[in-house]
C-alpha cells in the first residue's frame, strides 16, 4: 500500500508531497496536470521492473523515443535539466513470492524507497552511456512510532490491530536495505542482505541500466524483493473493449489486468457469479444473472449476462456494460490486491449514474475504517481516481479529496495537491483548501489566471483539453 509520495522534478510536479489512504480522488480541471501524478506511479511501478530507459520511454510525454525523455525533466534558472526524485513510503506484503516460487518473510514491511535520477549531460549513446543514470536509490525501514504517527489515514490513535496484521519492524537493525555512498563518476550502490552483518553487494550506479530494485528476484533480500513486488503492483486502469470482451482458454491467468483482459477466467475462479450480479443490477436496470460458459470443446470460457430473460456474451455487451463488468468482478476477488490509478470514471457515464459508478470504485477498496472494516481484510487493496466532475466529488468525502492546484513557477505552470482542511490530511491551513473552494473551482466559479509569459507553453488540443507539450 502506498502510504506517501514526494517528486521533484517529474513533469510538472515540484516539492510535491501526497499521502494516501485505502481511497483517493484528486479532483481538478482539465490539463492541469493530475495525471502527471499517475504517471508518475506508473513510472516508478515500470522502474521496478525493466531498464530505466524503457520505462521513461512509456511514460506519456516520452512518445517512446529517447529524444523525448528530456522532456519528463525539469530545467532550472539557468536553464539545465534538475534531477528527478523520488521518496516512496509504503506497506509491503508480509509474505513474498520470488522468482523461483520460494516464500519468506521481510524483515520490515513498512519502508521508505528514493531514488534520484538524472539527465546525462551528452544525451548520445555512442560511447554506451544511457541518458539518464542513478544518481541515489535508498531502502530502509519505518520504525513503529513513525507507523503510529504517520498513518492518518487509520484515525487516531492509529488501530493496534492493523499494525500488527500488515507491518513488521525491524528490531535493532539501522543498516539500511539499499543505500548509495560516493560522488560523481563513483557512486556506489550497496545492496544489504537481511542479517545484520555480511558484505553488501556493490553495484557501479552510472553503469547501472535498471534500478537494484529491480534486480532483485531471489529470496536473499526479502525485504527489497516485497518493495519492488509492491510497487510491480500499482496499475493505471486503462479497460479496452477488445480485451473485456476476449473469451479466456482454459488455464488462462485469473486476475483481471490493467487493460480489462481475463475477465472469464478470474470470475471462474472466484465464483463470485451472485455478487457480481447484485452489483450489476444496482448500475443497470434488467440485468439478472452473470455467469462463465465453459466450452470443453474448444477449451474456452466465456462471459455471459442475462437480462431481461434474454442471454447476451461479452461479444454483444456495450462497452459501458463491460466497464461495469470489469469493475464489479474486480471488486468481487477477494485475492485483488496492489494499487489501481482511474482516469475520470466518469466518462461515458449518465450523469444519473455517477453515484454508483463511485460506490463501485471505492468498493475497490472495500475499507471503511471508522467500522474497522480492514479486520476483515488479508490483503490490501487501494484505488486512487482523479475526475474534473462536481458529481463525482459531491460523493466524495472530504478526507478523501485532494485538489490540483495550479500555480506558476519560472514561466512554467506546476500543480501541487491540497488537501481539504480539517482531516487526517490536512492539518495546516495554509496549505488546504475548503470543499467551498473545491466546488466553486470545478463549477468554474473562480479561474485561475494564466500570465502571459506561460501561455506560449500551453497549446489546445482537439478536444479543447490544454496540453503542456513538454510537462503535462
Amino acid at each position: 500500500m502506498l502510504t506517501r509520495l514526494q517528486i521533484d522534478g517529474f513533469k510538472n510536479l515540484d516539492n510535491v508531497d501526497v499521502k494516501f489512504g485505502f481511497f483517493t480522488c484528486i479532483a481538478g480541471s482539465n490539463g492541469v496536470g493530475k495525471s502527471n501524478l499517475f504517471d508518475a506511479i506508473t513510472f516508478l511501478s515500470d522502474l521496478a521492473s525493466m531498464p530505466i530507459v524503457q520505462a521513461a520511454s512509456r511514460v506519456r510525454g516520452a512518445n517512446g523515443q529517447l529524444v523525448d525523455i528530456k522532456n519528463l525533466f525539469v530545467k532550472d534558472v539557468n536553464g539545465k535539466y534538475r534531477p528527478m526524485k523520488f521518496v516512496v513510503e509504503a506497506i509491503v506484503p508480509k509474505e513474498v513470492e520470488d522468482d523461483f516460487d520460494q516464500q519468506g518473510t521481510p524483515a520490515a514491511t513498512y519502508l521508505q524507497y528514493s531514488l534520484t535520477l538524472r539527465l546525462a549531460d551528452d544525451q548520445s549513446t555512442v560511447f554506451g552511456k544511457d541518458p539518464v543514470y542513478i544518481e541515489l536509490e535508498r531502502l530502509v525501514a519505518k520504525r513503529k512510532k513513525e507507523a503510529e504517527s504517520e498513518l492518518g489515514f487509520l484515525g487516531a490513535p492509529t488501530p493496534p490491530g492493523f499494525l500488527t496484521r500488515f507491518t513488521t519492524f525491524p528490531g535493532n537493525r539501522t543498516l539500511p536495505f539499499i543505500e548509495t555512498i560516493g560522488e560523481a563518476e563513483s557512486v556506489v550502490i550497496r545492496l544489504y542482505g537481511e542479517g545484520k552483518r555480511g558484505a553488501p553487494q556493490k553495484i557501479p550506479a552510472r553503469k547501472s541500466p535498471q534500478t537494484v530494485l529491480a534486480g532483485i528476484n531471489t529470496n536473499s533480500n526479502l525485504t527489497a524483493l516485497a518493495m519492488r513486488r509492491e510497487m510491480q503492483s500499482w496499475r493505471l486502469l486503462q479497460l479496452e473493449p477488445s480485451a473485456l470482451r476476449a473469451p479466456d482458454e482454459y488455464g488462462s491467468r485469473s486476475v483481471v489486468t490493467a487493460n480489462g483482459e481475463h475477465l472469464p477466467a478470474t470470475l471462474h475462479r472466484t465464483g463470485a457469479y451472485s455478487d457480481v450480479a447484485a452489483i450489476l443490477s444496482d448500475l443497470i436496470p434488467g440485468v439478472e444473472a452473470v455467469k462463465v460458459d465453459n466450452n470443453d470443446v474448444r477449451n474456452l470460457r466465456t462471459l455471459c449476462v442475462t437480462m431481461r430473460g434474454r442471454e447476451f456474451t461479452a461479444s454483444a455487451l456495450s462497452d459501458g456494460t463491460l466497464r461495469f463488468l470489469a469493475l464489479a468482478i474486480m471488486a468481487s476477488d477477494p485475492d485483488a490486491s496492489g494499487l489501481v490509478c482511474m482516469e475520470e470514471p466518469e466518462n461515458g457515464i449518465h450523469p444519473l449514474r455517477i453515484p454508483e459508478m463511485v460506490r463501485l470504485v471505492r468498493q475497490l477498496s472495500d475499507v471503511d475504517v471508522a467500522n474497522d472494516s480492514w479486520t476483515d481484510l488479508h490483503v490490501i487493496r487501494q484505488v486512487i481516481i482523479n475526475t474534473h466532475s462536481p458529481i463525482v466529488v459531491s460523493e466524495i468525502n472530504s478526507d478523501e479529496l485532494l485538489m490540483a492546484d495550479v500555480y506558476y513557477e519560472e514561466k512554467l505552470q506546476k500543480v501541487r495537491f491540497k488537501p481539504i482542511f480539517d482531516t487526517w490530511r490536512g492539518l495546516d491551513a495554509k496549505s488546504c483548501v475548503s470543499r467551498g473552494q473545491v466546488n466553486a473551482y470545478l463549477s468554474g466559479a473562480t479561474q485561475s489566471n494564466r500570465p502571459k509569459s506561460v501561455r506560449s507553453f500551453v497549446n489546445e488540443s482537439d478536444d479543447d483539453e490544454p496540453v503542456q507539450r513538454s510537462l503535462i
